[in-house]
């Protein structure tokens, strides 16, 4: 595959081509066309590279499960947290409220259902694990120590933080380049 970065420049040209089947990024193209969403990408990708989606049943629906989950994380954070284009979304209050009880109670599930490992699955890698792991890593780019109460679910983040292609992506070491954080601290 080749990634494509778009700038704010070179993206209303690309939305008004009607490429993007429903008006927003990410897509990928590929054999079957054009793949629109998220979790549609995602569950493409796990179905065309071995083991992606998971090594057997079971494991392809934790990573479902996963990819759900990371909706779930996202769509919390993305309500409370001011982001490069909505600088306050909520009043402080709100957020730090966000940060010290949502924030541990969703944790506490994840923790658990890790179960004492730093993986779900046996490869550690699926879809569904990166996708949660990318919300983490937008949540510890605005608060690092948000992991540190759930060694279980920090040493998950830990390693795939530590991956070669991880590092070579957050580092700018991509087609990508540098990939600012979409996420602010609240002020």
């Amino acid at each position: 595959w080749e990634g494509k970065a778009y700038t704010m420049d070179t993206w209303p040209e690309m939305k008004k081509s009607g490429v993007c089947p429903f008006g927003q990024l990410p897509i990928l193209e590929c054999d079957a066309g054009v793949v629109a969403q998220s979790a549609a990408i995602m569950q493409y990708v796990g179905r065309k590279v071995a083991g992606a989606g998971g090594a057997c049943e079971k494991e392809i629906a934790v990573s479902d499960m996963l990819m759900g989950l990371s909706e779930d994380f996202w769509n919390a954070y993305s309500k409370v947290q001011p982001t490069l284009f909505v600088a306050k979304k909520v009043p402080l209050e709100e957020v730090a409220a966000f940060w010290a009880t949502t924030i541990p109670e969703k944790l506490a599930y994840v923790e658990s259902f890790l179960k004492g490992k730093d993986a779900f699955t046996s490869s550690g890698i699926t879809v569904g694990e990166l996708a949660l792991w990318s919300v983490f890593h937008m949540m510890a780019r605005i608060t690092p120590e948000f992991l540190d109460k759930t060694p279980n679910t920090k040493a998950f983040y830990t390693r795939i933080l530590n991956l070669p292609g991880t590092q070579k992506l957050i580092t700018g070491k991509t087609s990508f380049g540098e990939l600012p954080s979409y996420f602010i601290k609240a002020e």
